[in-house]
């Protein structure tokens, strides 16, 4: 009777066995259904993209962009930009950093290399949107003229910028307002010696440039201008010209 009980508790073992192992499999099965149908709700809550999103974002890619902190004024914290223009008559070196709040610049203007003037100055973003910015400006330097009408005296100027970026383009205005205080030296002699005297006067430079940017990445573009200066208005003369530059920076 002995080995008639063990032998039916083998059976008995052997016939439960593939039992569970069935188990086993369904419940593996049914926990790989669960998380694949999680998988598939996941990639299903998952928004696509739509065609809008994707317009703005091409229309606001290069906003942020070195090529656009120039024409456009100002830069973020620790981004920096400059720009060499060179055209008739006038030709600009310049070079911004963008502090916490303020843009620190340096700037330096001649026209034929016959009229000099460096400077360094601050600007502001007044408005700062993706597709609009405007930037005031005020710089300090030193006018120096060579030649016949020789001229020299400390120089202010404020300066307003617009622009307008979208995609790779940006549309610019820059107008601007010029004031030098010029001293003037004035020697007479006569039997009884030489008199020196010193006088100053005021002279005024209105100044407005219409311009296009191109990004062609966001460390470097290229642009075109159109300068419409009055030097020594409203007595003086308009002088238009036309420059081209080359935009770059970094810091992004």
């Amino acid at each position: 009777m002995t080995w008639l009980l063990q032998a039916l508790c083998c059976v008995g073992a052997l016939a439960s066995a593939p039992i569970v192992a069935e188990d086993e499999a369904g419940s593996a099965a049914d926990a790989s259904d669960v998380s694949s149908g999680a998988a598939v709700d996941e990639r299903v809550d998952e928004p696509a993209p739509t065609s809008t999103t994707s317009v703005i974002s091409r229309r606001t890619r290069f906003a942020e962009s070195a090529p656009f902190d120039v024409v456009g004024g100002g830069s973020r914290p620790g981004a920096w930009a400059g720009a060499v223009q060179i055209g008739y008559p006038w030709q600009t070196l310049r070079f911004q950093y963008g502090a916490r709040v303020l843009t620190p610049m340096v700037e330096f203007e001649t026209a034929l290399f016959r009229r000099f003037r460096p400077a360094v100055g601050l600007g502001l973003r007044w408005v700062d949107r993706p597709r609009v910015r405007l930037t005031g400006d005020i710089l300090l330097g030193w006018l120096v003229q060579t030649g016949a009408l020789a001229r020299r005296g400390p120089n202010a100027e404020l300066r307003l910028r617009l622009a307008f970026p979208s995609g790779r383009v940006a549309p610019y205005l820059m107008l601007a307002t010029r004031h030098t205080l010029l001293f003037d030296r004035a020697r007479v002699v006569s039997p009884g010696g030489t008199t020196t005297s010193w006088s100053a006067r005021h002279d005024w430079t209105p100044w407005a440039t219409l311009g296009l940017a191109i990004a062609i990445n966001d460390n470097f573009g290229v642009e075109l201008g159109i300068d419409w200066p009055w030097v020594g208005a409203p007595d003086g003369v308009a002088i238009p010209g036309l420059h081209v530059g080359a935009l770059f920076g970094g810091g992004r």
